[in-house]
């Protein structure tokens, strides 16, 4: 007659020895939680870091531009035009 080992005994407990896990609540926004919106930190962070060097790039001709926001950030200083009057076709 086959008799069971204790380990294939052991698998059919009814009180296994493993704890179980308690369910906890996880916030959420719709259909999004927080490991979800973790994964799209890395390329929202890449993405929003080119658009405005793509901006700065593009407005950098624009007077008005130059003398409200780059010349009033320290690290864009060097778009100072310093070009004389006489040089310029405007």
């Amino acid at each position: 007659m086959f008799r069971p080992t204790p380990a294939v005994l052991g698998a059919f407990r009814a009180t296994s020895r493993v704890a179980f896990n308690k369910p906890a609540f996880q916030p959420h926004f719709g259909s999004v939680n927080s490991q979800y919106a973790l994964k799209w930190v890395p390329s929202l962070f890449f993405w929003g870091a080119t658009g405005g060097m793509f901006v700065t790039i593009a407005m950098s001709g624009v007077p008005l531009f130059k003398t409200d926001v780059l010349l009033k950030t320290p690290v864009a200083s060097f778009f100072e035009d310093k070009t004389p009057d006489c040089d310029k076709p405007f």
